[in-house]
C-alpha cells in the first residue's frame, strides 16, 4: 500500500473519489500532480466545515502537530544529508508520508463520526504529550549535528515511538466511508515501526561501507 495517496491512485478510483469527495475534488486532482488527495480535502474542510468540538477534536489537531513535527525532523535529515541522492531522497519520502499522516488527522477532524465508545483522548496538557513535543523539539536541534547512524538511530526510536501510537489509537476510533478508505491506503502509517527499519537496512545495503562512509 502507499503512503501517499497521489494522482494516480485518483485517475484508478475516479468513481469513489467523486462520490466520497466530490467532483471539484476530483477535477483538481486530475489537472494537477501538485497536491496529494488527502491535502486538497483537508484545504477544502477547513474552508468549508467546522471541526470536531472540544477534547476529541483537539485530541486530532494534537496528533496532527506530532505527524508535522516529525516531518519537520525527517526534513531537516534530508538537507543535512543532500549530499547523498539515495539517502536524500530516502529521508524525503519520509517527510512525505509524515505529512500525509497529519493531513489524514486533519481531515479526520473535519470529516469523520467519532465512535461513541472514544477510549483515547490524548491532550497537550498530559504531561507525557507535552515531553514528547519537547523531545521532537530537542531532535529537530541536533539534526545539523547528527551522523548517519546517529541519523538511522533516531528515525528507528521516532517510528516506534509515542507519536504511531497517537496516531494509531485515534485512526481506531473513527469511522466513516472516507476515513476507511484512508485507513485502507495508509495502513503502512502503523506498520512504520516494522518498515522503516528494513527500509534503512536496504539503503545501507545499497549503499555499502564507502557509501555509509561518504553520506557520514
Amino acid at each position: 500500500m502507499q503512503a501517499v495517496i497521489d494522482r494516480g491512485f485518483c485517475l484508478k478510483n475516479p468513481a469513489k473519489i467523486i462520490q466520497l469527495f466530490g467532483l471539484d475534488v476530483f477535477v483538481g486532482m486530475l489537472l494537477s500532480k501538485e497536491k496529494t488527495l488527502l491535502q486538497r480535502i483537508a484545504e477544502k474542510y477547513q474552508a468549508r466545515r467546522v471541526p470536531m468540538p472540544g477534547a476529541v477534536g483537539n485530541a486530532y489537531k494534537l496528533s496532527a502537530l506530532f505527524e508535522f513535527r516529525v516531518a519537520h525532523i525527517y526534513a531537516a535529515m534530508a538537507e543535512r544529508f543532500k549530499s547523498n541522492p539515495d539517502v536524500h531522497r530516502f529521508f524525503l519520502d519520509l517527510r512525505d508520508e509524515e505529512m500525509e499522516h497529519g493531513r489524514l488527522m486533519l481531515a479526520c477532524l473535519y470529516q469523520v463520526a467519532v465512535n461513541r465508545e472514544v477510549e483515547f483522548v490524548p491532550s497537550v496538557r498530559d504531561r507525557e504529550m507535552r515531553e514528547s513535543l519537547n523531545a521532537l523539539r530537542d531532535i529537530e536541534r541536533r539534526v545539523p549535528a547528527m551522523s548517519l547512524d546517529e541519523a538511522f538511530k533516531v528515525t528507528n526510536e521516532l517510528e516506534a515511538g509515542e507519536v504511531n501510537v497517537i496516531f494509531g489509537r485515534l485512526l481506531t476510533q473513527v469511522g466513516r466511508a472516507e476515513t476507511e478508505l484512508f485507513a485502507e491506503q495508509l495502513k503502512g502509517a502503523q506498520s512504520h515501526p516494522e518498515s522503516v527499519p528494513r527500509r534503512i537496512k536496504e539503503l545501507k545495503a545499497r549503499l555499502g561501507p564507502d557509501g555509509l562512509a561518504a553520506a557520514a
